[in-house]
């Protein structure tokens, strides 16, 4: 074969081997479906970010993906998020996050096996598991209404020459929306109660 065509055939090869360097599993059961009331809840809620001190997570990152899900639902007429300078809404949505990250010891030696043979590399997967729990607050006039809590859970399988940084983006992607998609049910189910207080001190 000529010299040409080895070539690549070796980069298909480890191109092959790099796409399938890492995938991320769920562990968490699927969330419950969504079910929006039949009209729009008629308030603006705004969105905004809370503590997410104990998380290595893009906090603005988490709060943008979130109302993103949050217009999507109609639950809300409008959603605002970012917040306007000098803007003070009566309705907000104040998220907080926390996570873990559960290493087992087998992945240090696994680590040194495919640092001295590196053939290895190929062949020997390491794994994480994740698992993040989102709370959204929801506040009328700074007061707070009522908490919801989502948590979901994921595994990283991968190899050691994976790209690690699409590999945690990806699994944060996943997690986050599985949480989201958790207190945006429970939302929906508050949603005549919500409008009742919303009419009350109106």
């Amino acid at each position: 074969m000529p010299r040409k065509r080895w070539s690549a055939l070796l980069l298909a090869l480890l191109a092959a081997f790099v796409a399938c360097a890492h995938e991320v599993v769920r562990l968490s059961e699927d969330p419950p479906s969504l079910e929006p009331p039949a009209a729009p809840i008629p308030l603006t809620v705004a969105v905004v970010v809370g503590s997410f001190d104990r998380t290595r997570l893009n906090a603005d990152g988490v709060t943008a993906l979130f109302a993103e899900e949050l217009r999507e639902a109609r639950i809300f007429q409008g959603v605002m998020s970012p917040v306007p300078s000098g803007a003070s809404p009566r309705w907000e949505i104040q998220l907080a996050g926390s996570d873990s990250v559960l290493e087992p010891n087998s992945n240090y030696w696994k680590s040194a096996l495919t640092a001295a043979l590196l053939p290895f590399a190929f062949f020997v997967s390491l794994q994480n598991d994740y698992t993040l729990e989102l709370e959204a607050l929801l506040l009328d006039e700074r007061e707070l209404i009522k908490s919801y809590t989502g948590k979901a859970s994921i595994r990283h399988r991968y190899k050691r020459y994976a790209n690690r940084v699409q590999m945690d983006a990806e699994g944060v992607e996943v997690v986050v929306r599985a949480t989201t998609r958790q207190i945006l049910a429970a939302l929906a189910q508050d949603a005549a109660e919500i409008e009742w207080r919303n009419a009350r001190d109106g």
